[in-house]
């Protein structure tokens, strides 16, 4: 199921599913373990798009470097598709992989068929800077337990944790120091966000998806980001998660429906 592009300054990791003649990308978010490791579960999650589409669910590149920029994330999976002859997609990019989405809707919009955003925002918040801030600390630190609770404590729900809490911690067992260093880069990324004032370049039907119990970036990134679009007579929908958490993607399978029936209109 894993595959491999190669661009011209690196290789990209990802999983293809489903048999559809359209193409629907999923970029995820922050990770502190490899997300392609999750592969036929997300297969599994996304089954309802395999008909209709070919899924492209990307990592970021294999080497990344200090000052990996968001920027440069955006490149690469628009890189990608065109290596991939995807001439235009649906997008669906989730926290840090909806910032990587707005910049690839913004500077390649000939790329972008229609775009959803899930608990992300458009540049850092408040809320996003002290997290991120001490995800930071922790790993710096090589304080994995601690990251990997304050990790699961934030990006879900209270209910979801104490239902699922043992299930959590088994996904981030042996976090080695170099799956800690590129989550220290990928996260350090977020701190240029700066895609607010260029909102108005995108030019397809958005999606905004907010978690009433956003303990990442908060519910007011995404507003936001919808009230932006509004004000810009942009094509757009909002709709918010009430009592489910930044990861309500993960938390609620209806997420998914709802992707599905925004992007069949």
């Amino acid at each position: 199921m894993i595959e491999t592009v190669t661009l011209e300054n690196c290789e990209m990791e990802f999983a293809r599913f489903g048999t559809g003649a359209k193409a629907f990308i999923i970029i995820p978010g922050l990770s502190i373990k490899n997300v392609l490791k999750t592969a036929d579960v997300v297969a599994e999650a996304y089954k309802i798009f395999a008909e209709d589409y070919t899924i492209y669910f990307f990592d970021r590149r294999k080497e990344i470097q200090p000052g990996y920029t968001l920027t440069e994330m955006a490149d690469d999976i628009a890189g990608a598709m065109k290596k991939l002859n995807l001439p235009r997609a649906d997008i669906f990019g989730f926290s840090q992989g909806g910032m990587i989405a707005q910049d690839i809707a913004i500077r390649y919009p000939e790329l972008v068929n229609k775009l959803v955003l899930g608990s992300s925002s458009s540049y850092p918040e408040p809320m996003q800077k002290t997290v991120l801030g001490e995800w930071l600390r922790l790993a710096k630190a090589g304080e994995t337990s601690a990251l990997v609770n304050h990790f699961i404590e934030h990006a879900f729900s209270k209910k979801f944790v104490e239902r699922y809490r043992r299930a959590l911690l088994a996904l981030y067992r042996k976090i080695s120091p170099e799956e800690l260093e590129r989550f220290i880069i990928c996260t350090n990324a977020c701190d240029a966000l700066n895609a607010y004032d260029s909102l108005e370049k995108i030019q397809c039907p958005v999606l905004v998806l907010g978690s009433g119990e956003d303990g990442v970036l908060s519910l007011d990134a995404s507003v936001k980001i919808a009230d932006k679009l509004k004000s810009l007579k942009k094509n757009v929908e909002f709709y918010i998660y009430e009592g489910y958490g930044h990861a309500a993607v993960d938390e609620l399978p209806e997420y998914k429906t709802r992707i599905f029936q925004f992007l069949q209109k």
